[in-house]
């Protein structure tokens, strides 16, 4: 492989790092869809990462988000 330590454990400072890339990208993502604009504005540009976005919510047991944008969006218009 690529790397130096080839057969032996990764240095813990490389470890610590990915892990605190991970958690950074899931608090973006987390926060970034928190945001019903967002998501309206997601679910005219690209509806498929919104789809994903919805699917993924219904499978984890969180229901109801897809609705109430759609009742928000549907009242922002009248």
């Amino acid at each position: 492989c690529c790397f130096c330590w080839e057969g032996k454990s990764p240095p813990i400072l490389a470890v610590v790092w990915s892990s605190c890339q991970v958690q950074a990208e899931l608090h973006r993502f987390a926060f970034v869809f928190q945001d019903p604009d967002f998501r309206y504005t997601m679910q005219k540009r690209f509806p498929s990462v919104l789809e994903v976005y919805y699917k993924s919510n219904e499978w984890s047991g969180i229901h109801g988000i897809r609705e109430n944008d759609q009742m928000t969006w549907l009242s922002s218009k009248n």
